[in-house]
């Protein structure tokens, strides 16, 4: 939104005209209209050099973007962050998406994301965003467990070029990306620490998935059921008291599983912020508390 803080609307009668080409191909429908104050891209982010590159997994081949500090700012021994929020791009670039990413190369750091499935260059037929992810999975294509298998396969790239070191590795993530970036640290040992900004912890609770709430492999998703994976490392967890987007008590629930194994391993954050919502604040804690994990290793 280019004219100032869209608070400034507030009370007031908004209208808003989106134009569609319809051609006897082409039925294009709106999902959704996401409006966010208009943000300059940070000068660490800007500064840094990219570098994509591509692994492949299966027949799938999946293109990651690299974002590195300038020689001279790098850390004499750089850790690796990998963010999730919906395509690549997006997820390091765009506020509060990419604050973590400042943080970690302002201290010298590596940073890399890749698409979620259905999103950036991986929208399918089955659709795009969370719909495209829920069309997918209960067409049963293995979404979640093909990002963590894709995750891994970054992960060895990164080592095999000398970006990264086992231990030396953080994921974080916000809402459907908070729920990836846990998902991937369960499946992957290397990864020290991690953390979820609001984060999806059940997807039978989001309304894209009304439908399938009953479905036992819908349950099984749950990141409470990849708790053990997790428990030992370091997780951080923030989420607003009443957020019914992804479901304020199932985070709670999860956090409280963890610190059952561990409670020094693990920092929760129940907020006020409205709605499905975080304060920049709570970014700026989460990566703090990232960045510390890690470089303790």
């Amino acid at each position: 939104w280019p004219k100032g803080d869209l608070r400034e609307l507030c009370g007031r009668t908004v209208r808003f005209k989106i134009g569609f080409q319809k051609t006897p191909e082409s039925a294009p429908h709106l999902y959704a209209l996401y409006l966010r104050s208009a943000a300059k891209r940070s000068t660490g982010v800007a500064s840094a050099s990219a570098t994509e590159f591509s692994v492949t997994v299966g027949k799938r081949s999946v293109n990651a973007r690299l974002l590195s500090p300038a020689p001279e700012r790098l850390a004499a021994d750089p850790a690796l962050l990998l963010t999730f929020a919906m395509d690549r791009r997006l997820s390091i670039s765009i506020t509060p998406y990419c604050l973590t990413t400042e943080y970690f190369l302002a201290q010298g750091h590596r940073v890399v994301s890749f698409d979620l499935p259905m999103h950036g260059e991986r929208v399918d037929t089955y659709g795009s965003d969370i719909v495209g992810m829920r069309n997918a999975f209960v067409a049963g294509k293995e979404v979640f467990a093909e990002f963590v298998e894709e995750g891994k396969a970054v992960i060895d790239e990164c080592i095999r070029r000398g970006w990264a070191k086992p231990g030396r590795i953080a994921v974080a993530g916000t809402s459907r990306g908070g729920y990836m970036a846990l998902r991937l640290m369960a499946g992957d040992e290397r990864i020290a620490a991690g953390a979820g900004f609001a984060p999806v912890t059940d997807w039978a609770l989001l309304k894209e998935f009304a439908e399938d709430r009953e479905r036992a492999d819908v349950q099984a998703l749950r990141l409470a059921n990849f708790a053990p994976q997790m428990a030992g490392r370091h997780v951080y967890l923030a989420i607003g008291n009443k957020d019914e987007r992804v479901g304020t008590q199932s985070c709670k629930q999860l956090a409280e599983q963890l610190a059952a194994t561990d409670p020094q391993c693990v920092e929760f954050h129940l907020t006020e912020d409205e709605g499905h919502s975080l304060n920049d604040s709570w970014y700026g804690v989460g990566r703090e508390s990232l960045l510390k994990w890690v470089q303790a290793l």
